[in-house]
């Protein structure tokens, strides 16, 4: 079936494709890389300013669109016990399966005092002339400190984690998984 010509091109075939207005049959009738814009601008083109074809844009669904719900990927619960199993074997390393910035501070916290320690110690001895070096019998009770630390910190934290889980759940609807 054919329809009226459009912009003196003749008839219009259904399942053919139709050039966009502007286009000569030679080419286009303006050089859109061409310094001065748009024709009709700086160097006057023939259309007299206005572009044959409107610009490209960007696909944007319309308002109010149904489609697929949005995928929502919920972390998983933490396991108290096997927080305390590493960080019983482990001691601060293990808290990084229940909290990596408690394991972070924890580890600074621990390696800045047994630091401190030494050079406080190294310090006393040498001005005790060697007397305050029984004094580094004491820096293991450092260690001890951060290892009872660092398990109470790490269920405390799979704990903390795994609360503010089933609230994201309940919030979204959902039943956590395994309840």
């Amino acid at each position: 079936m054919t329809h009226p010509g459009h912009d003196g091109h003749g008839p219009v075939i259904e399942g053919t494709t139709v050039p966009p207005r502007g286009l000569a049959p030679q080419g286009r009738e303006y050089d859109p890389f061409a310094t001065g814009g748009a024709p009709g601008g700086a160097h006057g083109g023939p259309t007299g300013g206005a572009v044959p074809h409107g610009a490209v844009q960007p696909w944007v669904p319309a308002q109010g669109a149904y489609g697929p719900p949005p995928v929502v990927v919920m972390p998983a619960e933490k396991s108290v016990g096997v927080a305390f199993v590493l960080t019983f074997f482990f001691g601060v390393l293990g808290m990084f399966y229940a909290t990596v910035p408690g394991a972070l501070i924890l580890l600074g916290i621990t390696l800045g005092a047994i630091l401190l320690a030494s050079i406080v110690i190294g310090l006393l001895s040498v001005l005790t002339l060697g007397l305050g070096a029984f004094l580094f019998t004491l820096v293991p009770l450092i260690g001890i400190a951060a290892w009872i630390t660092s398990i109470v910190w790490g269920c405390l934290a799979a704990s903390r984690h795994n609360e503010r889980l089933r609230a994201q759940y309940a919030q979204a609807g959902f039943r956590p998984p395994g309840h």
